[in-house]
């Protein structure tokens, strides 16, 4: 009796264990999901941004070409002065003096010269007739040739002196705002001394530098045709963001770029030139400089988040079209606008790329793509 209790007891413990095992088997297994996007070529508009300092496109030291003592100042420091206008006066008297001097040295030289002249004439009209010996044509000659020679020296002494007179009356050599006086009214100045700076507000220059690598692989975007400006070819153009963040009202365009590197810094010197008619920028002013004017042609854009680094480099997570994951090894290149990278290889259009859940996935696992709704999903 017992024994046929222990055979049933065994047979039903058999036959549950056998239906647990059957429904573990047929349990459906569950894929998980996971943020993705899909990549589509898209034109992206690009922009470069550097730190960025003002300057006086000229800048100007004015400085006296004569000694003596200054007189006078005849404008106000920080005003706009025109080329031209009298900014400073030098005592001109011993100018005045040598001047004199020289006229007069000169009018006793024309006196000669005029006196030899009249000589030459008379002795060439004997010589025909005999009357004089060669020797005195010649010596009559000479005479007038040496006058010729010290009237024009003694006229390039009045230039001189009248140069000098003039120099007394310091000009602006060009337009602009002066800085302050370095010399008061009433010192002893030497020639060659600087007396104040002027300085051209508009147009004004914005100077900055861009790596050497950025400008290379700038470069070398262009030339395999992946960048276009649709503006212009040949005009680069730029904004300027001041430190508050608010960005001046005037596009500026690049007109310089440094032909050589700087050894020390790796970079490349540019300048950009802005309408300055209000004055809003100032020299040494620090700015923020925008270069614009450039679109990335059929980029594939990927969120920063979906990039993983590793040893040998940047990688993401590729769904197959059977939904397995794998790794790719990437290059990104610039940051279009929305923060994303472009990608430059490693990837093609039409690839599915995981940009959500990334800690929780690995190599080989299968999942199901849900796509996010951007420009790049499909």
């Amino acid at each position: 009796m017992l024994r046929n209790k222990f055979w049933v007891l065994t047979a039903a413990f058999l036959s549950l264990t056998a239906c647990k095992e059957n429904t573990s088997s047929n349990a459906p297994v569950q894929i998980p999901s996971v943020g993705a996007i899909r990549l589509v070529p898209q034109d992206v508009p690009l922009s470069f941004e550097f730190a960025a300092r003002a300057q006086g496109s000229k800048e100007t030291e004015v400085r006296a070409r004569v000694g003596g003592i200054l007189l006078k100042r005849n404008y106000v420091e920080g005003s706009r002065v025109q080329e031209g206008d009298v900014l400073f006066e030098i005592d001109p008297d011993q100018y005045k003096v040598a001047l004199d001097r020289a006229v007069a040295n000169m009018a006793q030289v024309e006196a000669n010269l005029k006196n030899a002249q009249t000589d030459w004439e008379r002795k060439e009209k004997l010589a025909k007739d005999k009357i004089v010996s060669e020797k005195a044509l010649d010596e009559a000659r000479a005479a007038l040739d040496s006058y010729k020679a010290a009237y024009l020296q003694a006229k390039a002494e009045v230039d001189a002196a009248q140069l000098n007179l003039n120099y007394t009356k310091v000009t602006a050599p060009i337009s602009g705002i002066t800085s302050m006086e370095t010399q008061s009214e009433g010192s002893l100045i030497t020639a060659n001394g600087e007396l104040t700076t002027i300085t051209q507000l508009n147009p004004i220059y914005v100077i900055f530098s861009a790596s050497e690598n950025e400008m290379m692989s700038l470069a070398n975007m262009v030339d395999n045709g992946l960048i276009k400006n649709p503006r212009n070819e040949n005009e680069i153009y730029a904004k300027i963001r001041f430190s508050n963040g608010s960005v001046y009202s005037k596009e500026g365009q690049i007109n310089f770029i440094n032909p050589s590197i700087d050894e020390t810094t790796g970079t490349i010197k540019l300048r950009a030139v802005f309408d300055n008619a209000e004055q809003k920028l100032r020299p040494g002013q620090f700015v923020r400089l925008v270069m614009e004017g450039f679109t990335r042609i059929n980029a594939l854009l990927i969120p920063q988040e979906a990039v993983m680094q590793s040893g040998s480099g940047s990688y993401v997570y590729r769904i197959g079209n059977d939904g397995t994951i794998e790794n790719v090894q990437i290059r990104t290149g610039l940051t279009a606008p929305n923060g994303s990278w472009i990608v430059d290889e490693g990837l093609n259009a039409g690839d599915v790329i995981v940009t959500e859940g990334l800690m929780k996935l690995r190599a080989g696992m299968t999942v199901e793509p849900k796509f996010a709704s951007t420009a790049n999903a499909q």
